[in-house]
């Protein structure tokens, strides 16, 4: 036997599927883009068979190949496949871009040669049929016949529309060159709508435009045709009109030549080609410090101002050395570096690091005389303000925010925003003063601002000056007749007078301001809720139409505990010495039970509604006193989650309620000690009742969260515990000086207590009488005069004047205010003597 297997016999193939195979192959290639191999394909099907749709796809690839090969500037080898494909596939030779490459290699005498016998062929024609294509090949042929020489021209029969015309296109050239608008004009009008140079009339009248009238540019680019003759023209000045990341992508796409002519009609350098071209090969989201990377390679061509601008924009997000290598960018000033480093900072989330470089960066900016630099000073400032560590979940700025932007209207105050801004986050603190000064303030500079009115109307109403806030209304009324919000608030200051009068017992005249708002006020339940409320106090006590009014008020609020706090948050002002009877009698009549258990969803809804009211000063009436003890007692229970109870600890410290705060924090450090947020809301309650932190176990437990919450990179708790500490003691160099010293902090802070103590037993009498003695009438005098009134202030100083005299052998001696223009002058303090026990203290003083 033979070693060779026997060898599989292969299946006959049928003829008649070959040609299939082939074309079928042959398409694929073509649809692909590979025309040489579709080319060998359709000629091996041609000599099989020569049949049309064959031959139309050896056209084809005829024609696409010849495209990729004039495409990378071989356009001899492009002409002579296109002549191959003529003759081969029997199409015209005379078509698609034939000319354009002949005229482009040269040829321009051989293209006008075939023009002239084709005008000749027309003209001999019996029938006198005009040639179609005639008039699309002179247009194809007006670009390059603009560049011959006049023998070339000599071909051109007189009458051709491409000879008439040409000085007339040559003209309009030259004079956009030297920019004589005039002339430009002049001979453009020369060029008829049949010229063979119309799209150039169009494409020369949109350049111009681009100068003058960009979005006209636009509109007139776009009504030259895209397979114009002047394309090649059109298509730096498409790219030119484009906006953002199109604009690159359309001038990537143009070649060398097209590219400078774009250039120079942004008016940019030529050298900034490579830079261009780089960005435009670079990824759409490509990461900032990628792209700090590339514009640094290429730094050097862009002009001084932009690269410094270029690198304020990119520095601070490439971290390792983007502000390190400021020079290789322009010549960044030491402002703009430290603007740079605090924003690369800020991005990492350092806010406290940053805000001492935009500190520095400010004290720059502000030293400078410079309108624009001092600007800048203002703007670092509001940025500082918005950084969220300085707002509330309402949007509201703290007194650090607050600062900021303060400071920023000494460098400029042009911007009513911030005015507005800062009367607003005054009043919401409390600080009606401050709110007023600013608002005298911000209405010289804008009296006729919405914004400024408005917020003058809000803090009218906050001080109880109800008849100022109508007036003011009314006058923003005239400047903004459709102004809701306003409206609402020129009904709610005629329901504010209205409850003055209820509180005087003038009835009726409670009746009319309450008839004036409802004129102002909308139908919406939620606004004629108060002034249905404040109808039934109207009526007699126990009449029918009392309690069908307040028990009508009581249903937009939805009834129960939350109806019930806006019900007797109401009565605070009216009905001063409400007691617990009291308050169940003026729940009774709205019908509130407030007997009734409470439920998770009552506290939820008490917590939203407190949200959204602001903080009113208690005046009287305690508006939980009815369910006080019942909230106490769900405090321990686990019917929240950690993140609610957050929310509901937030909703008593915006209501300073510290005793259900206390609570309800204490018993969730407990259940979840790893969140710090409880621990700061434990102390700041104790802090709130006390005017200070007085166990140390608060001040090791207040630490520890203030270095978590730095852990978890909770800025905004680090900052709330910060200024806990700070209001608990207001002048860190004071304990830093005697602690360094040796002074014992803890016998300081229990002498301050039990000053304090004297001052609430007989009203700081004897203390006055003792601080007079020992610094003089002149002294006091100023400080009462420098705290404007306010009594705890006024005793806050005394006390930390007499604390520091106390502390002067300790640490330096005490130096006391220099009173100016006052005589006789203030003789050197002494060291104070120990105060005199009231009544009933002998004891406390001993220790």
């Amino acid at each position: 036997m033979s070693r060779n297997s026997a060898r599989p016999v292969k299946k006959p193939i049928s003829v008649a599927n070959i040609p299939e195979k082939q074309a079928a192959t042959a398409l694929d290639h073509l649809e692909r883009g590979r025309f040489r191999d579709a080319m060998e394909s359709y000629k091996s099907l041609i000599k099989i068979e020569p049949r049309p749709e064959w031959l139309a796809g050896l056209a084809s690839a005829y024609a696409g190949r010849a495209q990729v090969l004039a495409d990378k500037g071989m356009r001899r080898e492009a002409i002579e496949l296109w002549r191959n494909r003529a003759e081969i596939c029997h199409t015209a030779l005379w078509e698609g871009p034939y000319a354009d490459w002949l005229v482009a290699e040269g040829s321009m005498s051989e293209v006008l040669g075939y023009l002239s016998k084709r005008r000749a062929a027309a003209s001999a024609a019996p029938d006198g049929k005009a040639d179609d294509g005639l008039a699309a090949l002179e247009a194809q042929l007006a670009p390059g016949l603009l560049s011959v020489d006049d023998a070339t021209l000599k071909q051109l029969p007189a009458e051709s529309l491409l000879l008439q015309h040409r000085p007339l296109a040559l003209a309009a050239l030259a004079a956009y060159a030297r920019q004589d608008v005039a002339a430009l004009e002049e001979a453009l009008a020369g060029i008829s709508f049949r010229s063979p140079y119309r799209d150039l009339r169009s494409l020369l009248k949109a350049m111009v435009l681009w100068e003058t009238d960009r979005d006209a540019a636009r509109g007139a680019i776009d009504r030259v045709p895209r397979n114009s003759p002047f394309e090649s023209l059109a298509a730096p000045l498409r790219s030119v009109v484009a906006s953002g990341s199109e604009r690159l992508r359309r001038w990537a796409s143009l070649n060398s030549s097209q590219q400078l002519i774009a250039l120079d009609l942004l008016g940019c350098p030529r050298t900034w080609a490579p830079l261009l071209q780089a960005l435009a090969g670079a990824s759409t989201d490509l990461a900032p410090a990628t792209l700090f990377d590339l514009m640094q390679r290429n730094a050097r061509v862009l002009p001084e101002a932009l690269a410094t601008r270029v690198w304020q924009w990119l520095a601070p997000w490439a971290l390792r050395r983007g502000c390190a290598s400021p020079l290789i960018f322009g010549k960044p000033s030491k402002a703009d570096q430290e603007c740079a480093t605090a924003l690369a900072v800020e991005i990492k989330g350092e806010w406290g690091h940053a805000e001492e470089h935009w500190l520095d960066a400010v004290d720059m900016l502000a030293s400078s005389n410079d309108t624009d630099d001092r600007q800048r000073a203002a703007m670092v400032l509001r940025h500082m303000a918005a950084l969220k560590v300085h707002l509330s979940r309402e949007g509201i700025l703290d007194k650090v925010g607050a600062g900021y932007l303060t400071r920023s209207l000494e460098f400029d105050a042009s911007d009513c925003d911030v005015h507005v801004r800062l009367v607003t986050s005054w009043r919401r603190h409390g600080d009606l003063k401050k709110a007023r000064e600013g608002l005298e303030a911000g209405l010289r500079l804008f009296p006729d601002s919405a914004a400024m009115l408005s917020e003058a109307v809000e803090t009218a109403l906050a001080g109880g000056a109800f008849k100022k806030a109508a007036t003011t209304a009314r006058r923003l009324l005239e400047l903004d007749p459709l102004n809701r919000k306003v409206r609402t608030l020129l009904g709610n200051a005629h329901l504010s007078h209205a409850g003055k009068h209820i509180a005087a017992g003038k009835r009726e005249s409670a009746k009319k301001e309450i008839e004036e708002a409802r004129s102002w006020l909308g139908a919406a339940a939620a606004e004629q809720a108060r002034l249905q409320l404040l109808q039934a106090w109207t009526e007699p006590e126990g009449s029918p139409e009392r309690l069908r009014l307040a028990q009508l008020a009581v249903t937009p609020w939805g009834g129960g505990l939350a109806a019930g706090w806006r019900l007797l948050r109401e009565a605070q002002g009216i009905f001063v010495r409400v007691d617990l009877t009291s308050a169940n009698r003026l729940l009774g009549e709205a019908g509130i039970d407030s007997a009734k258990a409470l439920a998770p969803a009552d506290i939820l809804g008490l917590v939203q509604v407190m949200e959204q009211e602001l903080l009113i000063t208690r005046k009287g009436a305690d508006p939980l006193v009815p369910w006080r003890k019942a909230l106490a007692a769900l405090a321990p229970t686990p019917l929240f989650d950690a993140e609610t109870t957050v929310r509901i600890c937030e909703a008593w410290s915006g209501h300073k309620e510290h005793d259900l705060l206390e609570k309800f924090a204490t018993a969730a450090r407990k259940r979840w000690p790893d969140w710090p947020i409880f621990v700061y809301h434990a102390v700041a309650a104790r802090f709130g009742k006390n005017g200070c932190i007085k166990a140390d176990r608060d001040f090791a437990d207040l630490e520890r969260a203030e270095e978590l919450a730095q852990k978890n990179k909770d800025f905004k708790l680090n900052s709330r515990i910060e200024a806990l500490f700070e209001a608990d003691d207001p002048d860190p160099d004071f304990d830093d000086l005697h602690q360094k010293d040796g002074v014992p902090l803890q016998a300081l802070q229990a002498f301050r207590g039990v000053l304090e103590q004297s001052i609430m037993l007989d009203g700081g009498k004897a203390f006055l009488k003792k601080a007079r003695d020992n610094f003089g009438d002149a002294l006091i005098r100023q400080l009462e005069k420098e705290c404007d009134g306010d009594k705890k202030a006024f005793f806050r100083r005394l006390i930390d004047l007499t604390i520091a005299e106390l502390a002067g052998p300790f640490g330096q001696p005490f130096q006391p205010a220099v009173v100016i223009n006052k005589k006789p002058p203030v003789k050197p303090i002494k060291i104070v003597k120990p105060i005199a026990p009231a009544q009933g203290q002998g004891g406390l003083f001993n220790e």
